[in-house]
């Protein structure tokens, strides 16, 4: 059988069952994206592109489903809707695009639902299908599988594949009907945190070429081997500054008095003190100024990943700065990140506080730091890259389907 013909019968069943009409919020006035979220998504990198899609665009909305179940609204902006996808049956696709009136849809993985692509082109809905991988279809269902997709494919607006290998798997698929980019993977990125050039040069011409490194929003559980592992590498290099970033603001003036009580040399960020040529730790004001220290630190620890449950920053707020990262193993809420950066190897994963001191002993090697923190950027970089690319084409089919159809040439005059 014909993928056309196959494409037909599929059709003809879709017209049967469904579900029955749901219970849904009213639809928001003006432009609305649904993000379909494909079962290996990344979350995280499918908010940051809808986050700088409404940068870009302010009052644009999104409607939010995803594969296999209710979605996650955490990474997306704050007036994200939310949906139960609909099964690929007509009854049901009809009375989800009839509420929602999307502007735009878009598909993201390796799924495209034949009944909703025919659907959405009978209302002259552009579709497009995004972050597109070669499926990993299971062997009897290949054939038919393969030959749906393909019938499909030409009825998309366009296809953005992951990889080469993704690009040629539609190119074969769906022939010369199907217009197809590799883009890349769209990954969690982040955008450089800002700060004051000058108080940057100011606070950079005191520390003089001292080797510094930082520790962001370490929890107090986790203060007592930061501070070791700097006693550790004082042994080393005995300028060595601490940046310390405590998870709370609040918590700044008593964790100094501690250590000065210890022995210490510190200086406090509130007191409007500075790092100066005997400080040896740095207490920062809590993370408002985390864009002027991953500047200023050539290695960053991300707090929160030593013990379970710690939480912290993502990674790649150091990563879009040019600064080493080490860790923990506990990754979450950032899990694809670290993978990310770990196949990289743009990232250091330290097991115990113990590793943690051996670690930053290492990295006091400028070349070290240097290779990791350039990894670290360029991966990055390269997930910025992808998402700016992806925004691109998003909003200029977004704008090509809200534009007036063209008026129709007047007849030509008639000649005797």
């Amino acid at each position: 059988m014909g993928r056309s013909a196959l494409f037909s019968l599929y059709l003809l069943a879709a017209r049967r069952g469904g579900s029955a009409a749901a219970d849904r919020p009213l639809r928001p006035e003006g432009a609305l994206v649904w993000l379909h979220a494909g079962s290996e998504t990344s979350s995280a990198g499918l908010g940051h592109l809808a986050r700088r899609m409404q940068r870009e665009r302010p009052g644009l909305r999104f409607l939010l489903t995803a594969a296999g179940g209710a979605p996650d609204p955490a990474a997306f902006p704050a007036d994200t809707l939310t949906d139960t996808a609909p099964p690929d049956r007509l009854p049901s696709l009809h009375d989800f695009l009839g509420h929602w009136r999307p502007d735009l849809v878009v598909l993201t993985g390796d799924t495209v639902p034949p009944a909703l692509v025919e659907c959405c082109r009978g209302r002259t809905l552009p579709v497009i299908l995004a972050d597109a991988r070669r499926p990993e279809t299971p062997p009897a269902r290949w054939l038919p599988s393969r030959r749906l997709t393909g019938a499909a494919l030409p009825r998309l607006s366009r296809i953005l594949a992951q990889d080469p290998g993704a690009a040629d798997y539609y190119r074969q698929l769906g022939g010369r009907g199907a217009l197809i980019e590799m883009t890349g993977r769209i990954e969690e990125t982040s955008e450089p945190l800002s700060c004051t050039e000058a108080e940057r040069d100011s606070i950079a011409e005191l520390l003089s070429a001292r080797p510094v490194w930082l520790a962001v929003g370490c929890p107090p559980a986790e203060e007592e081997a930061v501070i070791a592992a700097h006693a550790h590498a004082l042994r080393f290099a005995h300028r060595l500054l601490l940046i310390l970033v405590p998870t709370a603001a609040v918590r700044a003036t008593a964790l100094a008095e501690r250590l000065a009580r210890e022995g210490w040399s510190v200086a406090l960020r509130s007191r409007e003190e500075e790092p100066e040529t005997e400080t040896q730790v740095f207490i920062t004001d809590g993370e408002s100024e985390l864009g002027l220290w991953y500047r200023l630190a050539p290695v960053t620890f991300m707090g929160g990943t030593l013990a379970e449950g710690g939480g912290g920053r993502s990674p790649m707020e150091p990563a879009a700065l040019g600064s080493a990262i080490l860790h923990g193993p506990h990754t979450a809420p950032y899990p694809e990140a670290y993978t990310r950066l770990a196949g990289a190897r743009a990232a250091r994963r330290v097991g115990s506080p113990e590793d943690l001191a051996d670690a930053v002993a290492d990295l006091l090697s400028p070349d070290k730091a240097a290779l990791l923190a350039h990894n670290a950027w360029a991966a990055s970089s390269g997930g910025a890259e992808v998402t700016e690319r992806v925004m691109q084409i998003l909003l200029s089919e977004l704008d090509r389907s809200a534009a007036p159809a063209p008026l129709p040439s007047p007849p030509a005059p008639r000649t005797r």
